[in-house]
C-alpha cells in the first residue's frame, strides 16, 4: 500500500470513529433528554427541543422556561453580532450571551457551568442558573431524573406580640422555661394588633456540591487557611497573603511585613478603644481587604419592674439605647400576663461586630466600614466577596421563682418582644443600629428552643450591597458550607416514653452573592459530631450521625449511620446499623465515598461507598488501636487521620472479659484505601505519652499541609512519662508530665511515612525550666504554622519566628508588644482547653 493510499485509509478511519463517537455521544444525550422532566410548581411541563445535560447544567428552551415563570423575554443584537437574552421576572433581571459563560444579574457578573447556545433555531440556556436568577427555586432528583422549579418556601413570620407569646407558651409547655408565666397564667390580647406575618420579606436589609479542601494552595507561593470545602474560606486567628501575616494577638490585631524574613517588622498595630468592649477573634483576608470579627457585650437595665421598683402594668419600660443609638422601638399592642410563676430575662446583649479594612496602602489598612449583628458568633464563612455571619441570640434566664405579692402582672409582651426583636448595624448605610421586627422573624416547626439564629449576608465587592440579616426564631448549632447553599444542623431531644430520643434537624439556605434564601427543612435521627459530618455532592447532601448510648444496651445503646438527602432534603437512603455500642469520632467524605471512625476499645475506619445515594453500602473496614479525631485527605486514595493512641486493659467492675481502653499520646497514620475493601495502615507515628494534645484535634484549621512540598506541620503540647520502668504492667495508665510546646514538622510520602524534620518552640530555655509540671507561658503556645516563598513562620500571641523550610535554620523573629488591656500582656489568659472528646477511655 503506497502512502497516499494509507493516508486515505487513515482517514477513512478517523471520520468514521469521529461520527461513531458523535453519534454514541448523541445518543447518550438523546437517552438523557428522555429521562429528564421539568416539574414547576408541581405541574409538568412538555418542551418542544428536549433538556440536556453538560457539565452537570441542564440546558432548556430559555423562551419556553421563562414564559413558563412568567418572565418577559427579548433578544437584543449587539454591534459587534453578538446576541443576548433579557429575561426580566418583576424586579428581577438576567442578560445572557450567546456563546458567553457570563450572565449579568442586576449588577453582578455570574459565572455559568454551560454557555448558552442555538440549537436547531432554539436558544439553549442553563435551567439552574437563569431560575434561579428569576427568583424561583431549583432542586433535581437525580434518582427519579426530575427537575423541580418552585417559588421560595415562606416561613411563617412572628409578626405580632400575641404570636410570640403563644410560641414561648408552646415552648414552655414542651421544656419546662419560658419567658411568660408557667401556672395559670393567661394571656389576653388588650389591643387589637395587626398579623403583618403573611407577605413580611425573606430578609430585613440595613437600607431604607463538594470538593474537600486543604491549607496550602498550589496557585500561589504561600499556605493559606485549612479549609473543609475547596472555595468557601473560613476565618481563622491568622492569615497571610505572602507578603504580611495578619494575626490576632489579645484585643488587637498585629500586622507584620515579611518581605525580608531574616527582619520581619511590625507593620500596623490596630487596636480599639477600652470603652468599645470590643474583642476580636477571626480574620479574613483577599486581595482588596482585611476582615476582623469579634464581639462586644451592651448590659441593657430591665424591662421589668424589680422589687421595690413601682409596677407599671400599661405600658413597657423604655429600653436604654445600644451604644447611644436610639433604642429599638417597642411594639403595638399591650397583652397582659399574669400567673404565678415567671421567669425573668438576662438584661446583657452580645453582639458580633465586623471591621472592614481596605488594604489599598499596603500594611497600613483604612477602617471602611462597620457591622453587627446581635447574638453570640457561631460561625462564618466567605465566598469569593460575599461574607456570611451567623450568630445565635440566646434567651438568657435568671430562673423560676413565686411572684411577691402585687406584681402579676410583671411583664407585657410589648416589653418581650422590645428585648426579642434583634439589633444589626451596617455604617455604609447608617451610624444607627436597625432592628428586625417581629414582622420579618421568621419561625420553624415547633422550634426546639427560644434561641434566634440571624444569618448576616453581604456581598463587599457591590459598591451598592447593604448587610442582610434573616432571623430564625428556634434554630441554630452546627454550621456547614458549600459554595452554593449553607446548612444548620439542629439537635432537638423529645420525649419518647420513659427517655428520651435525639434527633437533627437540617436547615438548608441557598447563598446568592451576599444574599439568602430560606430552601427547606429536613431531619434524621440521631447527633452529628461536628461541620464533617455534613457534606454535599452533586446534589446530594450526606450527613453521618450517632444515635443512642454507646454505654447503654438493647435498643438505648448506640448506632452509627450516614443517610443521604435529595435537594428537597428528602431521605433517599441510608446506611444504618454501623459500630453498634460505640460514637463517632471523625468523619471525612470524599466525593462518593465517606471515611468513619468510630470507637469504644478499638478504632474502626470504615469506607462507605455513596456513589448510588439511594444505596449506600460500606465496602471495607480496618480495626487497629487508636482513634481519628480528625481525617484529612493526601490524595484520592490515601488519608491522614490524627487522633490518640489507646492501650486496652481489664476494666474493674464488669465483666470478667471487659476491657477499657485508655488513650495515650497523640498518634498520626497514613492510611491506604486504594483498595477500599481493605482498608491499609500503612504509617504511623506517636508522639509523647498521656496528656499530649494539639489543638488541631480540636480545630481543623490548626493543620498545615502541602503534598507537593512534602510538608505536615501542626502544634503539640508535648507530655512524657519521665520514668516509665516503674510502671506495673496492667497498672492504671499515668500522666506524662509537660516537658515541651511548639510546632512538629514532618515530612510526609506514599514510601517512607513520616519523617520528623524537627520542633519550632517560642518557649526558651528560661521559660521551659520556669514550667511546671502541667503548665507553662501560654502567651507563648505556638497555634499556628504557615509557609511564604521558602520561610516556615509559628504565630503565638506573644510572638512570630521565621525558619528556612528546607533546614529549619532560624532566619528572625518579631516579638508583639505587651498588651495593656490584657491580664498577661498578651490577651491569652488560659490555656487553650483540650478537647478529649473520649468519656469511653478516661478512668476518672
Amino acid at each position: 500500500m503506497n502512502k497516499k493510499s494509507l493516508l486515505a485509509a487513515c482517514l477513512t478511519l478517523t471520520l468514521c470513529v469521529t461520527a461513531s463517537l458523535q453519534w454514541a455521544k448523541s445518543s447518550e444525550t438523546a437517552a438523557a433528554q428522555e429521562e429528564i422532566q421539568i416539574v414547576i410548581e408541581g405541574e409538568p411541563l412538555a418542551l418542544s427541543t428536549p433538556a440536556f445535560i453538560e457539565n452537570g447544567s441542564t440546558l432548556v428552551p430559555v423562551r419556553e422556561i421563562a414564559e413558563a415563570l412568567g418572565a418577559d423575554v427579548t433578544y437584543d443584537e449587539m454591534q459587534d453580532g453578538e446576541r443576548t437574552v433579557r429575561l426580566k421576572r418583576g424586579e428581577r433581571e438576567a442578560v445572557l450571551t450567546i456563546g458567553s459563560s457570563v450572565m449579568t444579574v442586576g449588577s453582578k457578573k455570574v459565572t455559568l457551568a454551560a454557555e448558552p447556545r442555538t440549537v436547531q433555531s432554539v436558544t439553549m440556556v442553563p435551567l439552574r442558573a437563569i431560575s434561579e436568577s428569576l427568583g424561583t427555586v431549583v432542586t433535581w432528583d437525580g434518582i427519579k431524573r426530575i427537575v423541580a422549579i418552585d417559588e421560595p418556601l415562606q416561613l411563617p413570620a412572628i409578626g405580632s406580640e400575641k404570636k410570640l407569646a403563644e410560641l414561648l407558651r408552646e415552648l414552655a409547655d414542651r421544656n419546662s422555661y419560658s419567658y411568660l408565666a408557667r401556672e395559670g397564667g393567661a394571656v389576653t390580647e388588650t389591643q387589637a394588633s395587626a398579623d403583618k406575618g403573611a407577605a413580611a420579606p425573606e430578609a430585613a436589609t440595613a437600607a431604607d456540591g463538594s470538593d474537600y479542601g486543604g491549607s496550602a494552595d498550589a496557585g500561589d507561593d504561600y499556605s493559606k487557611t485549612n479549609v473543609q470545602v475547596e472555595g468557601v474560606d473560613e476565618a481563622d486567628w491568622v492569615k497571610t497573603d505572602g507578603d504580611y501575616i495578619y494575626q490576632i494577638s489579645g484585643s488587637r490585631v498585629m500586622i507584620a511585613d515579611i518581605s525580608d524574613p531574616a527582619k520581619p517588622r511590625l507593620a500596623a498595630e490596630l487596636e480599639y478603644a477600652k470603652e468599645e468592649g470590643f474583642q476580636p477573634h477571626q480574620l479574613y483576608i483577599d486581595d482588596a481587604r482585611l476582615i476582623v470579627i469579634g464581639t462586644k457585650q451592651i448590659y441593657d437595665a430591665p424591662a421589668v419592674p424589680m422589687e421595690g421598683e413601682a409596677a407599671d402594668s400599661g405600658g413597657a419600660a423604655e429600653r436604654p439605647a445600644a451604644d447611644g443609638a436610639a433604642a429599638a422601638s417597642g411594639a403595638s399592642a399591650d397583652i397582659a400576663v399574669s400567673g404565678k410563676m415567671a421567669i425573668l430575662p438576662y438584661f446583657h446583649k452580645s453582639m458580633v461586630k465586623t471591621y472592614v479594612y481596605d488594604l489599598g496602602n499596603e500594611g497600613k489598612p483604612a477602617l471602611v466600614r462597620q457591622l453587627e449583628q446581635e447574638g453570640s458568633y457561631l460561625s462564618s464563612r466567605k465566598i469569593g466577596e460575599a461574607l456570611y455571619i451567623v450568630t445565635n441570640k440566646y434567651s438568657y434566664n435568671y430562673g423560676i421563682y413565686d411572684l411577691p405579692a402585687g406584681k402579676s402582672d410583671l411583664e407585657t409582651a410589648r416589653e418581650l418582644a422590645s428585648s426579642f426583636e434583634p439589633l444589626y448595624r451596617d455604617t455604609a448605610v447608617s451610624d444607627e443600629p436597625q432592628t428586625v421586627k417581629l414582622s420579618d422573624i421568621r419561625y420553624f416547626p415547633e422550634p426546639a428552643d427560644s434561641s434566634m439564629m440571624m444569618v448576616g449576608a453581604v456581598d463587599l465587592g457591590d459598591s451598592e450591597g447593604t448587610l442582610q440579616v434573616s432571623a430564625y426564631f428556634g434554630a441554630g448549632g452546627t454550621i456547614y458550607a458549600s459554595q452554593k447553599n449553607l446548612y444548620a444542623a439542629q439537635s432537638v431531644f423529645t420525649e419518647d416514653g420513659s427517655t428520651y430520643k435525639q434527633e437533627t434537624k437540617l436547615h438548608k439556605f441557598r447563598l446568592d452573592n451576599g444574599s439568602i434564601t430560606y430552601i427547606s427543612e429536613g431531619s434524621v435521627p440521631g447527633a452529628l459530631l461536628n461541620q464533617f459530618s455534613m457534606d454535599e455532592h452533586e446534589g446530594y447532601f450526606r450527613v453521618a450521625l450517632t444515635n443512642g448510648n454507646m454505654w447503654a444496651t438493647g435498643e438505648a445503646g448506640s448506632t452509627n449511620n450516614v443517610y443521604v438527602l435529595n435537594e428537597k432534603m428528602e431521605t433517599v437512603g441510608k446506611l444504618e446499623g454501623l459500630a453498634p455500642g460505640e460514637r463517632i469520632y471523625s468523619v471525612r467524605f470524599m466525593g462518593d465515598r465517606a471515611y468513619m471512625v468510630t470507637f469504644r476499645n478499638v478504632d474502626p475506619l470504615f469506607a462507605i461507598d455513596l456513589g448510588n445515594p439511594a444505596k449506600p453500602e460500606v465496602l471495607g473496614q480496618l480495626k487497629i488501636p487508636g482513634y481519628s479525631d480528625y481525617l484529612h485527605p493526601y490524595d484520592e486514595n490515601h488519608l491522614i487521620g490524627f487522633g490518640k493512641e489507646t492501650i486496652e486493659l481489664p476494666s474493674k467492675g464488669m465483666g470478667p472479659d471487659e476491657t477499657m481502653a485508655f488513650y495515650q499520646g497523640m498518634k498520626i497514620a497514613l492510611f491506604d484505601v486504594t483498595d477500599v475493601t481493605k482498608p491499609k495502615e500503612l504509617f504511623k507515628e506517636i508522639i509523647g505519652d498521656r496528656g499530649t494534645h494539639s489543638e488541631l484535634l480540636s480545630d481543623h484549621k490548626a493543620l498545615l499541609f502541602s503534598k507537593e512540598k512534602g510538608l505536615l506541620a501542626f502544634p503539640v503540647e508535648l507530655h512524657e512519662i519521665k520514668n516509665k520502668e516503674q510502671l506495673a504492667d496492667g497498672s492504671f495508665p499515668a500522666y506524662g508530665e509537660f516537658t515541651y510546646q511548639g510546632a512538629y514538622i514532618y515530612g510526609i510520602d506514599l514510601t517512607k511515612g513520616f519523617q520528623l524534620r524537627g520542633r519550632i518552640s517560642h518557649l526558651s530555655d528560661e521559660d521551659l525550666r520556669k514550667s511546671g509540671q502541667y503548665g507553662y507561658d501560654y502567651a507563648k503556645t505556638v497555634r499556628r504554622i504557615l509557609y511564604a516563598g521558602d520561610t516556615l513562620y509559628t504565630l503565638s500571641d506573644a510572638m512570630l519566628k521565621a525558619n528556612r523550610m528546607d533546614s529549619l535554620e532560624e532566619r528572625g523573629s518579631l516579638a508583639y508588644p505587651a498588651d495593656p488591656e490584657s491580664g498577661n500582656g498578651y490577651g491569652y489568659g488560659q490555656k487553650p482547653m483540650p478537647i478529649d472528646i473520649m468519656p469511653s477511655v478516661t478512668a476518672e
